[in-house]
């Protein structure tokens, strides 16, 4: 009887996420429609859907049928919230999102050092801010998503390292959950984003597809078969540091001849300053590129055929639908852009490389911390009933890596 009773709960759970996924994908649809879609019988969608409704997970869209035809039903996107959290090394950029990733409120916690703690509180201040601006409780929220640079265990929470941040075995999840009082999720930032391209994004109907986010560093995210794929130990989609240049420039991972040591933003500037161009950082370069300096765009060129060939190297392993590009580096334009593609479809094995999408996805300043909010909005629309990482005492900090 227990065992009966486990399989409906699971056999639920699926049926549930079946229908969600297609109301997400496909917009509002009746309940025949999705009994034929989803190849369930009619009772278990209005049992299933009843429930949805009951949960403000679904509504009916009575305004668009017409006598006589059934009422279609949508996701109640307005119904439940989610914070996205980006861990920078000097401040938290922080949104309040519905479940359609689309931002209502936003704020910048600024911090004087990026230890574990001052995140934390960074994080309790920011979600706070954010409840305020809303005018709502925490009962419709339904948790905080962080995305940070580095090797995340999305199941456990646990930050296994960041030589960005300096943080090893850092549990992060354990610790923003018990300041904030709501369900935590954290995954890499780029991988967060990736997320957030497969349920709301240009990725929504694709199965196979590569997200690339060029700026501060050069990742990816990978999504096979419409699963974020985190490879055996989650470190997936380092794309930045493939080798580019054999015993080429220092990367700031410690190794030599990374992708990312040419391509990054902060690289690009760092390589023309050494030419003795004064610069203050990634923003003076971009001006220098949008203002036709040709220093700058030698280099730009250069970065654009490096990342081409990556792409490329990328597609003939793993053949995806699209590519998605995004980070701060868009701001770079049609200079990094043409000879991207260029040397993307001169090095990709099919018989015809251009009908592989190259897309630029256009990006704000809130970009990233959508793209976490995406780690809570997954959690409505997954498949398996998997709860936020377990709220264990945390075990002894350890410093700077």
């Amino acid at each position: 009887m227990r065992s009966q009773k486990v399989d409906q709960r699971a056999a639920r759970v699926i049926h549930r996420a079946m229908i969600l996924n297609e109301l997400r994908r496909h917009g509002p649809l009746s309940r025949t429609q999705l009994a034929q879609r989803t190849q369930l019988s009619t009772a278990a969608v209005s049992f299933v859907t009843a429930d949805l409704i009951a949960e403000a997970l679904l509504v009916e869209r009575s305004q668009q049928a017409s006598r006589g035809r059934a009422v279609p039903l949508d996701v109640n996107y307005a119904g439940h919230f989610a914070v996205g959290l980006k861990v920078m090394e000097t401040r938290l950029e922080a949104v309040l999102t519905d479940l359609s990733l689309r931002t209502l409120a936003g704020t910048t916690v600024e911090y004087a050092d990026h230890t574990p703690q001052s995140v934390t509180a960074a994080a309790a201040r920011a979600t706070d801010d954010l409840l305020a601006q809303a005018g709502l409780g925490r009962g419709r929220l339904g948790g905080v998503g962080l995305g940070l640079a580095g090797n995340i265990d999305p199941r456990s929470g646990l930050c296994m390292s960041s030589f960005r941040l300096g943080w090893r075995n850092v549990p992060i999840t354990a610790l923003i959950s018990e300041a904030t009082g709501v369900p935590v999720w954290a995954d890499n930032d780029v991988n967060a984003f990736a997320t957030a391209e497969r349920l709301m994004g240009r990725g929504k109907h694709a199965r196979d597809f590569l997200v690339v986010t060029v700026g501060r560093g050069i990742g990816s995210g990978l999504v096979l078969g419409g699963e974020l794929y985190r490879g055996g130990r989650g470190g997936a989609g380092e794309l930045g540091h493939l080798l580019s240049e054999p015993g080429g420039r220092l990367c700031e991972c410690g190794k030599r001849g990374c992708l990312e040591a040419y391509a990054s933003e902060p690289s690009l500037a760092q390589r023309l300053a050494e030419s003795g161009v004064g610069l203050h950082g990634p923003a003076d370069f971009a001006a220098l590129v949008a203002d036709g300096d040709p220093r700058a765009l030698a280099l730009v060129a250069e970065a654009g055929e490096r990342l081409g060939r990556a792409l490329a190297q990328a597609a003939n392993l793993l053949d995806p639908e699209l590519i998605i590009v995004g980070g701060e580096g868009v701001r770079l334009g049609e200079p990094l852009f043409a000879p991207m593609r260029g040397a993307l479809y001169a090095h990709l094995h099919a018989p015809e490389p251009r009908r592989l999408p190259l897309l630029v996805e256009p990006w704000g300043d809130d970009a990233w911390a959508c793209g976490a909010a995406g780690l809570v909005v997954e959690q409505f629309f997954g498949d398996r009933e998997q709860g936020p990482p377990a709220r264990a005492a945390p075990p002894a900090l350890a410093g700077p890596m």
